[in-house]
């Protein structure tokens, strides 16, 4: 896993408004529509994708609790003004995956290409209470078994995130995932053939960037039918069981 060294700022003062309504005025979706744009979004997560042109600069707008997953589809050159004009320079490459705390910022892309991310919001649980995890056999996980497929990226109280990597036309072996929903974002592009441990199959295919919902799933085994090496990203939100 690369390191994870990008500061963001926590703080936010000085509002005009109460908290609460200027939180609500800055979310991304409301304050920069030009630039951030809904994914998808259930009672346990919200997924937004954050697309800047070369060298454009995004408005002022706050990143809410508790935090996000970033999955970085695009290199990262961006000049970041928090509210209290502090700056960073904040970069990464293509396929880093990291925690962002909840932040309040402006940044200009400073890359002559385009910048994307797509974010994950998991949303906290009404009462602000830790979910419950089920128990959950790890014997057959993927990271138990399929260690040279899967890599455990970042962990936390509300979120597991692995890399999924299969190379051309290789094959997994039968394994599970815990039951809660997952974010999955393609970073390459994918068309893996499922065998599940009920007999029957199923075929996967997405363009590299696409996000989609994951439900709970039965053990399977991967196939990757392409010629191509195949990379994806899980998210798996511990609260949604």
């Amino acid at each position: 896993m690369r390191p994870l060294w990008v500061a963001f700022v926590f703080a936010v003062s000085g509002w005009s408004q109460s908290p609460d309504a200027g939180t609500k005025s800055l979310d991304p979706l409301i304050a920069d529509p030009a630039h951030y744009h809904l994914e998808f979004q259930n009672q346990w997560v919200r997924v937004i994708r954050e697309r800047t042109g070369p060298h454009e600069s995004e408005l002022l707008h706050h990143h809410p609790e508790p935090g996000a997953v970033v999955v970085f589809l695009t290199d990262q050159n961006t000049r970041q003004t928090s509210e209290d004009g502090t700056i960073r320079i904040v970069r990464r490459k293509a396929g880093d995956v990291s925690w962002s705390p909840a932040s309040t910022h402006k940044g200009e892309n400073q890359n002559d290409a385009p910048f994307e991310y797509i974010g994950v919001e998991p949303k906290p649980s009404a009462s602000g209470a830790a979910p419950q995890q089920a128990k959950y056999d790890t014997s057959r996980d993927g990271l138990i078994v399929e260690p040279q497929h899967y890599h455990l990226e970042l962990e936390n109280e509300l979120v597991r995130v692995i890399r999924f990597t299969l190379e051309p036309h290789e094959k997994g072996v039968m394994h599970t995932h815990p039951p809660t929903g997952a974010i999955l974002v393609a970073l390459t592009a994918q068309n893996t053939h499922q065998l599940l441990s009920d007999g029957t199959t199923r075929e996967n295919q997405h363009k590299a960037g696409e996000v989609w919902w994951g439900a709970p799933n039965i053990a399977h085994q991967d196939e990757n039918m392409l010629g191509t090496r195949t990379v994806l990203i899980r998210i798996e939100l511990k609260q949604a069981r």
